[in-house]
């Protein structure tokens, strides 16, 4: 399967990227609250991991 335009994709996976990022920033704070340590740790583990993806796809976008 063959990508049609790699930019429209690229902008796409940043606004995924951005939308699960900030989901789990908003658990992550959720988490802390409730003193739920390992579901806290767990969802900064996914704000990284988003951030790396956010970041790798804006170099392809250029």
């Amino acid at each position: 399967m063959a990508v049609k335009d790699s930019k429209k994709t690229a902008r796409r996976m940043m606004v995924v990227a951005v939308v699960i990022g900030l989901a789990a920033l908003a658990l992550d704070i959720v988490a802390i609250t409730m003193q739920q340590w390992i579901i806290a740790i767990g969802m900064t583990f996914v704000i990284a991991l988003q951030t790396i993806n956010f970041l790798q796809w804006k170099k392809r976008l250029k």
